[in-house]
């Protein structure tokens, strides 16, 4: 596919605000489309009278075997092709699969629109990484790249909040079409307001010499790299942490705390969305301007994070839930706990950032949304994968001796997890700056395009 790519190195400020503007928007649809079905399980459910093992298959295999199969292929066709196309084609496809969602009468039809989203949001994540670090001067790309998760971050809390409101208001099938219309004119504005960077050449790097390999040989080169095999293991560890607090921090409040769904769910998007939000872009403008002293600084901002927060999250879970703080205008007392939470979601969303633009940096110009993918699907594979099974476990082990609160103690124990990245973080910063020189280096001869023979 022949490149569109533009002969501008650097982008104007107002326009590189405006690109990361758009990807925020694209990251909140991506997250608004893959989560609004958690909130309408039971009402799926009675309207297509399905099981909960049915519900099940559409909640995670439907989505995540697709997209962990698509991920790769989508991510090296970020590499060769045109970057902006492929994110306004991805959005498309998930958007049109989202909306068509609202007319499924079945499980296999619901099955397959689920499906249908998996594949166009593997497109997003890696392409839009590679696309910021070709726009973003590198001395701004940890705030750049933190757009993504703030992104992400609002996706959630629109997709479960808002979903749910125009579920009580006009049903599920509204909530599908709602989350789904959005992001067909979205796509539109994408395609044709979004310019494509020359690839390296906000960097001074030429990309030209660069042969564009498969998936296997980008990763085995990525994986040589001994700084890479530790920040894979150290976000495997972080996600291993924040997904199992994810899934079962509502439980949690619901359960300690007394409270309804409705109280539950405002007070999490107030004390640990939210909160995040700010933190991921503290992160990332910590480790843009720590880094130009130090360019381990992608490792040391996700030491700090983690090693910071672990106390306040700790508190949060352990405090005792009758000590409340009095609130004007007749609201209800919030517990003292949550001030815990407010900090340590701050502190502990600021690993974020520094970790994928350390990424961006290792991977060479031509598999930078390889490196993408590879990061989040073996992250994403182990840690958000197994955090919530792990804190389901120990709450059945510490049932017997806690009952409903052994939530709040499973909560506890797993935060070792982010202790274990701060170690595996250290292990990373050893060898991140030579394995940064390696990246910027040209690529063996065997590695390179072959030059044309005249005819």
């Amino acid at each position: 596919m022949k490149s569109a790519e533009s002969p501008t190195a650097a982008a104007p400020r107002g326009y590189a605000r405006y690109l990361l503007l758009m990807i925020v928007g694209v990251m909140l649809f991506n997250t608004v489309d893959r989560y609004i079905v958690s909130i309408l399980v039971d009402d799926i459910k009675a309207d297509l009278a399905l099981s909960d093992r049915q519900l099940g298959w559409i909640l995670g295999p439907s989505f995540t075997l697709v997209y962990a199969l698509s991920v790769f292929p989508l991510a090296r066709w970020a590499d060769r092709g045109v970057r902006r196309n492929i994110i306004a084609l991805g959005l498309s496809v998930w958007s049109l699969f989202t909306l068509m969602t609202a007319w499924t009468q079945s499980f296999v039809q619901i099955f397959v629109m689920r499906m249908g989203v998996g594949v166009g949001e593997a497109s997003a994540s890696p392409a839009a990484q590679s696309l910021i670090s070709d726009s973003v001067p590198p001395e701004q790309r940890s705030r750049g790249l933190s757009m993504l998760s703030v992104g992400a971050v609002l996706g959630l809390a629109v997709g479960m909040a808002g979903g749910g409101w125009v579920n009580e208001l006009w049903g599920w099938r509204t909530a599908f079409l709602l989350a789904g219309s959005p992001g067909l004119g979205l796509a539109l504005l994408f395609r044709l307001t979004i310019r494509e960077p020359v690839r390296g050449a906000i960097e001074g790097r030429d990309s030209e010499g660069e042969r564009s390999g498969n998936w296997l040989e980008d990763s085995r080169y990525l994986l040589s790299l001994p700084s890479m095999r530790w920040l894979i293991i150290a976000h495997a560890l972080a996600l291993l942490y924040t997904a199992g607090k994810g899934a079962w921090e509502p439980t949690f409040i619901r359960r300690v705390y007394d409270m309804g769904s409705a109280a539950a769910g405002t007070w999490y998007f107030l004390t640990t969305p939210l909160p995040s939000a700010f933190g991921i872009f503290l992160g990332g403008w910590l480790c843009d301007r720590w880094s130009r002293r130090d360019q381990r600084a992608h490792l040391w901002v996700p030491i700090v994070s983690t090693l910071g927060s672990s106390p306040f999250l700790v508190a949060f879970v352990l405090w005792p839930e009758q000590q409340r703080i009095e609130l004007p205008w007749n609201l209800p007392p919030m517990p003292v706990a949550f001030l815990f939470s407010i900090v340590g979601s701050v502190l502990g969303a600021m690993h974020s950032a520094p970790f994928l633009a350390a990424v961006q940096g290792l991977a060479r110009v031509r598999m930078r949304a390889s490196a993408a993918a590879l990061f989040s699907l073996t992250g994403s594979g182990i840690g958000s994968g197994i955090g919530p099974l792990v804190v389901g476990e120990l709450n059945e082990r510490l049932a017997p001796l806690h009952g409903d609160f052994a939530v709040r103690w499973a909560l506890a124990w797993i935060t070792l997890a982010f202790l274990l990245t701060a170690v595996t973080s250290a292990f990373a910063a050893r060898s991140f700056r030579s394995d940064l020189g390696r990246g910027r280096e040209d690529p063996p001869a065997e590695e390179q395009a072959p030059t044309p023979t005249p005819a």
